[in-house]
């Protein structure tokens, strides 16, 4: 008999939402071709029991863009999940589930650094080059590459101690700068006034940019500023600025560009004591568009810890804005996003756009509140969901993702995920998990 075309069509739909979908059921996985679904990983299993049976399972879909938000206090497994995605996009081994091509992953961190370094720890994501012992026969992450600040040789004895990792002094050419990431970096807030000095600074910018096309050359800067009526306390200021600005310039062109090879991780950590929260961002804003404007074929950015540097500061809202960006134009620039932090309140536009979210324990009211504007939870059932929350254990999630396919419904559809959150138990980590709590005996 004719295929109906009404039936035709329904096919034709469910293959494109499985194709899109960032999660997937490990059905729906086994139902589907490699040309369907070439690259999915492992994530964890549906309900908080160990259930194995496949349809329990849920797998990330690494070769669809996506974005995903994962929050949670400390402790809750947060970062143990942002390990798992990063595993399942960067290793190319079947325990995870289909092995397709290995993408290329960019992670921000920055933590508070004494001039000593006591008390910090590196990015958790550095120990995926670490191998786990529980896995002997699988290979880590091959090669990760951290940027660090010039000025705190400290941080890099810390990373160089961990296996498969190289660090290097973090540099950027000078005509990766714009105007906007100049104000930014001399702390100018263009919505409110300031010195009158700093009124001179931008008429100098701007004629920078009327000089030149509208493009901003730095070489013309100084020259430039010295020519201006400064007095010696607005002068020194302007070179305190410009003189850590140029302590991440590749002046002289002697810095080869990253290369974000696939199966390879590139960490920018900007924790230093000469380097605040602000300018730390302005500069991962940096290295955002260098990454993005890279050939890498498949991308991840990885926003690690971000409650540390995401900030109400000018540079953590010139980040959120190229996230923003980043986020609307991901099927463009090829690229997976991942914000984890303990603070959503400080991300909630980010969160609007995320196709996945991911809660972790919390108990904060504020936490709730911030979350429920952009997750579809019916008003009678908010103790319930607020109740779950709290009883969370370490490594459960609550995940909402209204374009996931849990499956099919009972006359074949696709059951998918709109409306609802799904108990979730991640799985196991098959590299070194360099964050487990420190308890005592």
């Amino acid at each position: 008999m004719p295929r109906d075309r009404t039936q035709e069509t329904r096919e034709s739909e469910d293959e494109f939402d499985v194709r899109h979908a960032p999660l997937v059921s490990g059905d729906i996985v086994d139902q589907s071709s490699n040309d369907l679904l070439p690259q999915s990983g492992f994530l964890g299993t549906q309900g908080s029991g160990e259930m194995e049976v496949s349809r329990s399972k849920i797998f990330v879909n690494s070769n669809a863009p996506f974005s995903t938000f994962i929050c949670g206090v400390q402790g809750s497994g947060k970062s143990h999940t942002t390990a798992c995605f990063l595993e399942n996009a960067i290793l190319s081994s079947p325990v995870l589930g289909r092995a397709g091509k290995p993408l290329s992953a960019l992670v921000f961190s920055y933590g508070e650094y004494s001039s000593v370094g006591s008390g910090f720890s590196v990015s958790e994501v550095a120990f995926l080059g670490s191998p786990n012992s529980a896995f002997p026969k699988l290979t880590p992450v091959r090669k990760i590459n951290v940027l660090v600040s010039a000025t705190n040789p400290g941080i890099r004895r810390l990373y160089e101690r961990l296996p498969n990792v190289t660090v290097t002094a973090f540099k950027l050419k000078p005509w990766l700068l714009d105007i906007g990431t100049i104000l930014t970096f001399m702390n100018v807030h263009t919505d409110k006034e300031g010195p009158l000095y700093m009124a001179q600074f931008n008429n100098v910018l701007r004629e920078i940019a009327t000089e030149c096309d509208g493009r901003f050359d730095y070489r013309m800067l100084k020259p430039k500023l010295k020519a201006c009526r400064f007095d010696f306390r607005q002068m020194k200021f302007l070179q305190m600025r410009l003189n850590l600005l140029e302590s991440f310039l590749d002046l002289n062109n002697a810095y080869p560009d990253p290369q974000y090879r696939p199966g390879e991780i590139t960490i920018i950590d900007m924790s230093c004591p000469f380097v605040d929260a602000s300018t730390a961002c302005t500069l991962f804003k940096l290295g955002l568009q260098r990454y993005l404007q890279s050939q890498a074929p498949g991308k991840m950015v990885v926003l690690d810890e971000a409650h540390k540097y995401m900030l109400n500061v000018p540079g953590a809202k010139a980040l959120n804005e190229s996230l923003l960006t980043t986020i609307r134009l991901q099927r463009h620039y090829g690229t997976r996003v991942i914000v984890s932090t303990q603070e959503p309140t400080l991300l909630t536009s980010l969160i609007a756009l995320c196709s996945v979210v991911i809660v972790h324990r919390f108990t904060s009211p504020e936490w709730f509140a911030a979350l429920k504007k952009h997750i579809i939870i019916p008003q009678e059932d908010e103790k319930d969901v607020i109740r779950a929350i709290e009883q969370l254990r370490t490594g459960t999630a609550l995940v909402y993702s209204s374009n996931a396919v849990l499956g099919r419904n009972g006359d074949g559809t696709l059951d998918k995920g709109a409306g609802r959150l799904v108990v979730m138990k991640m799985r196991k980590r098959i590299t070194f998990d360099g964050g487990q709590s420190i308890l005592c005996e």
